[in-house]
């Protein structure tokens, strides 16, 4: 059985790249924000978005990714492996939730992040792209239930 820190960041790290992929395209093709922005915001409220303050929103991004990845991995691991892709969307869709209306909020002072309609519907599908990558990576990698203890 492969070790769940290590299936877990490989899974979320991969996951959180497909995450960024939607993101970065989205920026270049419909002028939206990424996650990078909105992390920098959360990071540095008030403040305008450097170079260094976006590679630090990235940064953070993907350990936050990292970690939800081992999260996952532990939902398998409890739950089985049946209907995969309903449970990495599902959870995908939680923590979509959880990014875009309870962190903000936990925040202070709370930044002015102005997201619109289109660039809360882009962080949506790179969530579920965050879900489907995550998941077919531990598909791949065969995650086990957890043997019960003696």
């Amino acid at each position: 059985m492969q070790d769940t820190v290590k299936q877990g960041l490989v899974a979320g790290l991969l996951g959180t790249l497909g995450d960024s992929i939607v993101h970065w395209f989205a920026f270049f093709i419909l002028g939206t924000s990424t996650t990078a922005h909105y992390i920098a915001q959360l990071v540095y409220p008030h403040k305008a978005a450097t170079v260094t303050r976006l590679l630090t929103g990235l940064a953070v991004h993907f350990m936050a990714g990292a970690f939800v990845g081992i999260v996952l991995v532990m939902i398998f691991r409890r739950l089985g492996s049946d209907y995969p892709y309903y449970k990495g969307l599902g959870f995908a869709t939680v923590m979509w939730i959880v990014h875009i209306a309870i962190i903000p909020n936990l925040v202070s002072p709370r930044p002015y992040l102005f997201r619109s309609e289109l660039e809360t519907l882009v962080d949506f599908i790179a969530h579920i792209s965050y879900g489907i990558v995550a998941t077919k990576y531990l598909l791949n990698t065969t995650v086990q239930p957890a043997r019960p203890a003696p």
